[in-house]
């Protein structure tokens, strides 16, 4: 690969010989180069792909303004989430993740703080995500001396949520949360009572909710193969007031997600709202 651009001493841009860029860092990997010049395979310590909508230009800004410990931290914090194996993490979230972290020390230094809205769903909805924020929290704290509001753990939680689409555009998570807070306000609604959220069928639930939004995202909302009418009309016999809240829920879905859904989803609807009231509300 070839420089193509350099930023600093220790950033540069590289282009390989079908166009792909990439942005790279090391001590001194640029140190008298010049564009079109080779660079040393051993000396780069980090490597960064732009992601869809950013532009090398924008990375490497941000990279050149980013404090190094800080850009450990998150690519230490993006390792640990790539180790669960519970977690499908579709692209890097390294550079916002530094980015948003970068920008709360200033504000922690500051004394500024920030309200996050979301905070009740998110930590709800994702309580797996939240504890990977804390634990974020804790390291900035032993890295930096630090210590950052405990709210900042929502953003960081919602970047590792991002984290899973396809795309790095954070709206989508942000969207997702939204809707799923919805869908508990249906079903609520239906059966007039409040879900726990804690409860594990809670958790199944929004564990298949979050698949389909990724399925979507990824346009892989395929049959999950318990499409045939009797399986839908023997689940619908045995849990009639699941079923009708389960179509409410399916409108909500199809309105959001602006995908029509296949008949299995309704089913697997019908069975989770089911499974969730019995559980719950007995």
């Amino acid at each position: 690969m070839r420089i193509s651009r350099i930023y600093n001493n220790n950033i540069a841009l590289l282009e390989d010989s079908t166009g792909k860029q990439s942005v790279v860092m090391g001590r001194g990997i640029a140190f008298g180069k010049r564009k079109g010049d080779m660079i040393d395979p051993s000396k780069i310590e980090q490597t960064f792909v732009p992601e869809q909508g950013i532009s090398p230009e924008r990375l490497s800004w941000s990279l050149t303004e980013i404090p190094a410990d800080i850009l450990s931290i998150a690519t230490q914090l993006e390792a640990q989430a790539r180790a669960d194996s519970t977690l499908a993490i579709a692209n890097s979230f390294i550079l916002p993740l530094a980015d948003h972290l970068h920008y709360a020390l200033i504000r922690a230094r500051e004394g500024t703080r920030v309200q996050y809205p979301l905070e009740p769903e998110v930590t709800v909805l994702y309580p797996r995500e939240v504890t990977y924020g804390r634990q974020a929290l804790q390291m900035v704290a032993e890295r930096t001396g630090v210590r950052l509001d405990s709210a900042e753990a929502i953003p960081l939680a919602l970047h590792l949520v991002n984290a899973q689409f396809a795309t790095a555009d954070m709206s989508r998570a942000f969207r997702m949360t939204e809707v799923f807070a919805q869908v508990f306000e249906v079903i609520e609604s239906a059966y007039g009572r409040t879900i726990d959220s804690s409860s594990i069928s809670a958790a199944r639930f929004i564990t298949h909710l979050r698949y389909l939004f990724v399925r979507a995202d990824q346009g892989k909302l395929e049959s999950t193969g318990i499409s045939q009418p009797s399986v839908l009309a023997a689940v619908r016999a045995d849990a009639p007031e699941a079923f009708a809240c389960a179509q409410k829920v399916l409108m909500l879905l199809e309105m959001q997600m602006q995908h029509s859904l296949r008949e299995d989803e309704l089913t697997y609807l019908t069975i989770h709202i089911d499974r969730l009231a019995k559980d719950i509300w007995g």
